[in-house]
């Protein structure tokens, strides 16, 4: 399989000190003959100069500011490929989180899926997901450049939302086909459940052969899925997980599955965090934008610096995870 990768980005040969500019953003595009999806790869490091963007802004969330196309200011650098949000979130929706990653000296790639333009192509999404991680991994260590700026040997993955999901396939979490089929029958739906149903689109619509299909990809190291949807439907729940695992669950409302902890899955309940922490902080305008789109305004959280407090916390969490991963 030839695959065609496009980037746009400046690595200086030397490497500078760590300036004012702290984090670097660059993208890569990946395409395939054999695929039908584009991915798009937002890359964040250590990184020094660069033209400064407001990555991941739009009228709802804040964005981060980096440097596009910075010098990177680190070498062997561990990398974490995130998965974040569901069926429909925004292109780089997760930049808090690669962001906070870069800063703690990884390379944090944000792989955007393409968004679903309609229920029938979405249901394919939750085994679209963990392939799309997969290819981008493929794609990094096939990059003349990033490959020789990684350690091949701590490659990590941390998924949210539909994300997670990916992520607990990835580490080798597997679907029990009739739990998935009949979830939104349960009075605990899933998110999309009532959007599937306004469009006449039924779960079990998912091609029931690629959901069966393994996901685990044993290049990654560990996994962090935070607030997986559908984690309940796992075959033997979690516990079938092949690589060490944290699973975070934001909030009262979004307990943990009973999975007995075993040596390679550990939970975290962040029990005064919402759902909704897994998102960017809010606009100003945010709240009302989405009082007026029909939306929840509840997504955007008590304040900026609650959110932000569920953040940092979060990133601690991960980072002192893999850090205890060698």
């Amino acid at each position: 399989m030839k695959s065609a990768i496009f980037f746009s980005f400046f690595i200086a040969c030397a490497t500078p000190s760590f300036a004012e500019q702290s984090l670097g953003v660059t993208s890569i595009a990946v395409t395939d003959e054999a695929q039908t999806r584009p991915l798009n790869l937002s890359l964040w490091y250590p990184g020094s100069g660069g033209t400064q963007e407001d990555v991941g802004a739009n009228a709802v969330f804040t964005g981060v500011i980096a440097g596009r196309d910075a010098m990177v200011t680190e070498d062997r650098l561990p990398v974490v490929f995130v998965s974040h949000g569901g069926l429909r979130s925004a292109e780089d929706s997760g930049a808090w989180l690669t962001a906070g990653l870069a800063r703690a000296g990884y390379l944090a790639v944000e792989v955007n899926s393409p968004r679903p333009t309609n229920a029938a192509t979405a249901v394919d999404e939750i085994w679209h997901r963990p392939n799309d991680v997969s290819r981008s991994i493929d794609a990094i260590l096939r990059d003349p450049v990033w490959s020789e700026r990684i350690d091949k040997d701590r490659i990590f993955v941390v998924g949210f939302a539909l994300g997670g999901t990916a992520a607990l396939g990835l580490s080798g979490g597997n679907f029990d086909l009739q739990s998935y089929n009949l979830s939104c029958d349960e009075p605990a739906q899933g998110p999309d459940c009532a959007w599937y149903q306004s469009q006449d689109v039924a779960l079990s619509d998912v091609d029931q052969i690629e959901l069966a299909k393994p996901r685990r990809d044993t290049r990654i190291s560990s996994v962090v899925a935070i607030s997986p949807e559908y984690s309940a439907v796992f075959s033997g729940g979690q516990s079938s997980v092949e690589a060490p695992t944290l699973v975070v669950a934001l909030g009262h409302d979004n307990a943990l599955p009973s999975v007995t902890p075993t040596a390679l899955l550990t939970q975290a309940p962040f029990t005064d965090a919402s759902v909704f922490d897994g998102f960017q902080t809010c606009t100003p305008a945010g709240p009302e934008i989405l009082t007026d789109d029909g939306g929840d305004p509840a997504l955007c959280g008590a304040s900026t610096e609650a959110r932000q407090q569920a953040h940092d916390a979060m990133l601690n969490k991960i980072t002192g995870f893999f850090e205890g991963v060698q």
